[in-house]
């Protein structure tokens, strides 16, 4: 084993996406919960201690391409919010259909 292998690893950049379909309320309590994990004490002094920054994008302000393929991944990994299977077969949620 080298020394290299023992060295701490320098902090790296990186970026993290979530892409959902929810009401203002469930964004807005999603952004809230966000904040609280990334900076659980919030009265702390100075800089937290992994720096961050968060933001958020509303889907109409997306390209249709970017929408689509957003779209796409939320519905071939999990989409299905009641826990029911849609009247197609698909597990989605029939009244929810992609703009």
């Amino acid at each position: 084993m080298s020394d290299r292998d023992n060295t701490p690893r320098q902090a790296e950049l990186w970026q993290v996406t979530i892409a959902m379909v929810a009401t203002q309320e469930q964004h807005e309590k999603l952004m809230d919960q966000l904040t609280d994990v990334l900076c659980p004490d919030p009265d702390h002094e100075g800089p937290c201690p992994v720096p961050w920054a968060m933001r958020s994008t509303n889907g109409d302000s997306l390209s249709r391409r970017k929408r689509k393929a957003l779209l796409t991944e939320i519905t071939e990994t999990n989409w299905n919010p009641t826990g029911e299977e849609g009247s197609d077969g698909t597990g989605a949620d029939p009244g929810w259909r992609p703009a």
